[in-house]
C-alpha cells in the first residue's frame, strides 16, 4: 500500500514538472513570436521618455533660515501664517526691487515647524540663489516687525541666516528615461500577451492533438507562394523539354 502511494505521488511530481516545462515554453514561445513588438513599443517608450527629460528646465535653488517663534499654541498657527501675507510680502519686493507679485513670491515661500516645536524653518526657491538667501533673510526682519505691530508677538528670534546655496534643487537624472524604459517593456509584454489570448487559431501539433484526441503522424510543410510559382515554371521546362525528344 506503502508503494502504491509513493509511485502515485512521485507521477504526479513528473506530470507536475512537465506541465510546468510546456507552459513555459509556450510563454517563450509567445514572447520570441512576437520580439520585434516588444522592442519597437519599449524602445518608442524610452525615446519619448528621453526627449521628455531633456527638454530645457530652469534650475531652481532653495535656501533655509530658522527661527524661534514664541507664541501660545493657540497663536503659533496664526503668526506663522502671517510670514505669506501682504503685509510682510510687500515689504520684501520694495525693499529688494523684485519684479513679481505678492501671488507669485508666496508660491516661492515655505514656512514649517521641526517636529512641531517652536522652531520654525523659512524656505524660499528662486532661479537666482543669492536672491533665495536675500528673501529669506529680508522676510524674516520684516515679518519679526509686523509680528510684533499686529499680533503683540515680540517674542521672535533668528536662529540660523539662509546662505546662498550652489546646488539646484532639480538637477536632471536620468530617472524619467529608466522609468520609460520598464512601462514601456510592461506594456509591450502585456499586449503580446492578450493579442496571444484574442487569436483563435491552432499554434502547435499539441494542440491537435487535445482537440482531436488523435495522435500526430506527420505534418505538411509550408510551401512559399515564390518557391510554389518556381516549382510550376520547373515542371512546364520538363514538360517541354519531354516533348521536343519525344519528337
Amino acid at each position: 500500500m506503502y508503494v502504491s502511494q509513493s509511485d502515485d505521488s512521485q507521477s504526479v511530481r513528473v506530470e507536475k514538472e512537465k506541465t510546468k516545462e510546456i507552459n513555459i515554453k509556450a510563454l517563450y514561445a509567445v514572447i520570441r513570436k512576437r520580439l520585434w513588438l516588444i522592442a519597437l513599443i519599449t524602445i518608442a517608450v524610452t525615446f519619448l521618455a528621453g526627449i521628455y527629460n531633456s527638454r530645457p528646465e530652469t534650475l531652481m535653488y532653495a535656501s533655509n533660515s530658522r527661527m524661534i517663534v514664541a507664541a501660545s499654541p493657540d497663536m503659533i498657527s496664526t503668526v506663522r501664517v502671517l510670514f505669506r501675507e501682504p503685509l510682510v510680502l510687500n515689504e520684501i519686493i520694495e525693499q529688494l526691487g523684485i519684479n513679481r507679485s505678492v501671488a507669485q513670491l508666496r508660491g516661492q515661500i515655505r514656512i514649517d515647524s521641526v517636529d512641531s516645536s517652536l522652531v520654525t524653518v523659512v524656505s524660499v526657491v528662486d532661479s537666482d540663489p543669492k536672491l533665495a538667501a536675500e528673501i529669506a533673510n529680508t522676510g524674516v526682519e520684516i515679518y519679526k516687525r509686523v509680528a510684533s505691530e499686529t499680533l503683540g508677538v515680540t517674542s521672535i528670534r533668528l536662529l540660523t541666516q539662509a546662505e546662498e546655496n550652489p546646488f539646484p534643487i532639480n538637477e536632471q537624472s536620468n530617472t524619467i528615461v529608466l522609468v520609460g524604459f520598464m512601462i514601456g517593456l510592461i506594456l509591450s509584454i502585456g499586449l503580446v500577451f492578450l493579442l496571444d489570448s484574442l487569436d483563435d487559431s491552432i499554434k502547435s501539433e499539441r494542440e491537435i492533438e487535445e482537440l482531436l484526441g488523435l495522435t500526430m503522424l506527420g505534418q505538411v510543410t509550408k510551401i512559399k507562394r515564390k518557391d510554389y510559382s518556381r516549382y510550376l515554371k520547373k515542371r512546364k521546362t520538363i514538360v517541354v523539354r519531354g516533348e521536343t525528344i519525344g519528337s
